[in-house]
């Protein structure tokens, strides 16, 4: 009996165990491969890439590429660029794809103090010593920040040693000069310098009425002379050559110098003023730089000093009637480019009876030469003066002959050929100034 009671225990408890364990297997949860796990799986958003391009602004700050999720909102960089104000081309609040988002800069107009501040750290002397062993000076500007230069061709003319002066009183002897214009009076020039303070060069249509601000070296002493004034016109040809007119105070000294916007930006290299008009200057539009910019030579100032040597070699010395003397140019004798050798030269000299000597054939520093006429070749002579930026001035009709003059303004050079019954002409080159 005791035994059997023992029996019955353990098998109720047996089956309560058993209950116990059965509970517990149903009331265990199951894998969940229904409508709800799909659901899940179907609220995971896409990510998306949003690339910033800067375009030509600095980062300051913030990610250039990010990783967005479907409907976030991208977090702009933070960048900048020098006088322009930022906006971005597209909303970026709600990305629903990869997308590029490129920042557009709008130029600031600056006042002119913040003006005369850029252009005089950019603003350059210009010193040179000549062949004839005197000197001179003019200015010119960074377009980089590896020390080129741009000047005008007359300031650098016939030189054997050019140095340059910075802003903050370095003084840099020129290294190459990259090309040069005697038609545009533009020079290109380069100096061995780092993070050299360049100017910005506009590319926009300049407009008669707009600000203009003019910087240089007046009298080649008064360094950082900084004047303003007003756009007077936008076409005026000087010796074929497309310049601006402007009101813009500018002397001796200041040719080479920059001419720039109310965004100081270079929009003409100062060339000259009219001495017989009022606030009548001329600045070289800085469009003509992309002639010089597609002909380099890369001259040494000794490789210069030698191309000059051998282009007066073949050119007339011009007569200077005002100072009573001949000078070296680099415009070639009618000989040279037409081949036809010169058949008298007349050299005018008040100590002869005549008031005159006469050479047979050609011989230097004489006041006229004579050539046998023949159109065809007087036609290609005319031509190679416009290349060296003469332009046709007047027509005469005198006794016996017909008188014709050609003229370059950034020089003061004449030269004037006199055709006489169709037989023979007379050459003239002499200096205005």
């Amino acid at each position: 009996m005791n035994q059997f009671k023992k029996a019955k225990i353990f098998l109720v408890t047996a089956l309560l165990l058993l209950q116990l364990i059965l509970s517990a297997c149903s009331g265990r949860s199951t894998p969940n491969t229904g409508p709800s796990l799909k659901k899940n799986l179907m609220s995971k958003k896409p990510v998306y890439t949003v690339t910033f391009d800067i375009n030509g602004g600095t980062l300051v700050s913030g990610e250039l590429e990010q990783q967005v999720t479907e409907g976030s909102a991208a977090t702009a960089p933070i960048v900048e660029k020098e006088n322009h104000k930022l906006t971005w081309d597209r909303n970026f609040e709600n990305i629903t794809s990869d997308i590029l988002i490129t920042a557009q800069w709008e130029k600031t107009e600056l006042t002119s103090t913040e003006i005369a501040e850029i252009v005089q750290k950019s603003t350059v002397t210009v010193n040179c010593e000549y062949y004839d062993g005197s000197t001179g000076s003019g200015s010119g500007f960074f377009i980089d920040d590896q020390g080129t230069i741009v000047t005008s061709y007359h300031v650098i003319e016939h030189a054997t040693s050019i140095n340059v002066e910075t802003f903050n009183s370095g003084k840099y002897d020129v290294e190459t000069i990259v090309a040069f214009s005697e038609l545009n009076d533009l020079a290109i020039l380069k100096i061995n310098t780092q993070d050299s303070p360049a100017l910005e060069i506009c590319t926009d249509e300049v407009k008669v009425g707009e600000a203009a601000y003019a910087n240089g070296s007046a009298l080649g002493i008064l360094t950082g002379t900084f004047t303003s004034g007003t756009v007077s016109n936008t076409s005026r040809i000087i010796n074929g050559v497309s310049c601006i007119q402007m009101d813009t105070a500018i002397s001796s000294g200041n040719s080479g110098g920059p001419l720039v916007n109310t965004y100081g930006e270079v929009i003409g290299v100062n060339a000259m003023s009219y001495i017989d008009g009022e606030n009548l200057n001329i600045a070289v539009k800085i469009e003509n730089l992309e002639d010089l910019t597609a002909n380099k030579v890369n001259y040494t100032v000794k490789d210069y000093e030698e191309w000059v040597m051998k282009e007066t070699d073949r050119s007339y010395s011009v007569y200077n009637a005002i100072n009573d003397y001949f000078a070296y140019s680099t415009i070639n004798t009618y000989t040279h480019v037409t081949g036809r050798d010169c058949f008298k030269s007349i050299k005018f000299d008040e100590t002869q009876e005549s008031g005159e000597i006469i050479y047979d054939g050609y011989v230097d520093m004489c006041h006229m030469y004579i050539y046998d006429y023949v159109v065809e070749e007087m036609d290609t002579y005319v031509e190679y003066l416009k290349t060296k930026g003469f332009k046709f001035e007047e027509r005469e009709e005198k006794d016996g002959y017909t008188l014709y003059t050609y003229y370059n303004e950034w020089t003061g050079t004449i030269v004037s050929y006199s055709q006489h019954d169709g037989d023979f002409i007379v050459l003239d080159i002499s200096s205005a100034r």
